[in-house]
């Protein structure tokens, strides 16, 4: 593996996944979290103008298909850290995702790499892609070591840590990779209009 991409993620508390009541508002949530000092800000990402594909981990995905990251070039990527239980901000990355997956067009596929690779198997990413709606021909939900999962995180600028109820606090980062794996949009946050102008930088590329 590049030395240049071998490092390990501080993992310190942030927005987090403990479970809260679904039907909160975004604000009211975020304003939840950050009263409980689960939200700070994101790192810098340590892939700096390196390709993501040159990293070698292997991955498991929602079919049970072994990839490297390298099987993503070609196409624009968006990329997000979430895992497959949280019932709060997780959610909602998705649902951002999806929206901006309705508005451009298909060479651009989508990706989410769980960070609770103990509960987050193959076959509980298949049938969470099936609950959510998320075809198999744009989106890859893939699973990897807790070692590669932490250098992801730092490659991605995402900061992440389990908590003692088992969920976890995270960052709320949509990344956006271009065909050869570097990143070129990040999308720091939740909201409406941070989503719109992910899906305006995409349609401008």
């Amino acid at each position: 593996m590049n030395n240049q991409l071998i490092v390990i993620a501080g993992l310190v508390m942030l927005s987090g996944c403990a479970r809260q009541d679904s039907a909160q508002d975004g604000t009211h949530s975020q304003e939840m979290h950050a009263e409980m000092n689960m939200v700070l800000e994101s790192d810098t990402p340590l892939m700096g103008d390196h390709s993501l594909y040159q990293v070698e981990s292997v991955w498991s995905d929602q079919l049970g298909a072994q990839r490297t990251l390298s099987t993503l070039e070609g196409q624009v990527q968006v990329v997000a850290m979430t895992y497959t239980s949280c019932e709060v901000s997780c959610p909602r990355i998705v649902a951002s995702m999806r929206r901006i997956e309705s508005d451009v067009d298909e060479t651009v596929s989508f990706v989410l790499i769980s960070i609770d690779p103990e509960r987050d198997t193959s076959e509980s990413m298949a049938a969470y892609a099936d609950k959510m709606g998320l075809s198999s021909q744009r989106w890859s939900l893939l699973n990897g070591p807790a070692d590669d999962v932490q250098e992801m995180a730092a490659l991605l600028g995402v900061r992440y840590r389990k908590m003692s109820d088992g969920e976890f606090a995270h960052s709320n980062i949509v990344t956006v990779l271009d065909q050869n794996g570097a990143i070129i949009h990040q999308q720091k946050g939740l909201g409406s209009d941070l989503t719109d102008n992910t899906i305006e930088f995409l349609k401008s590329l």
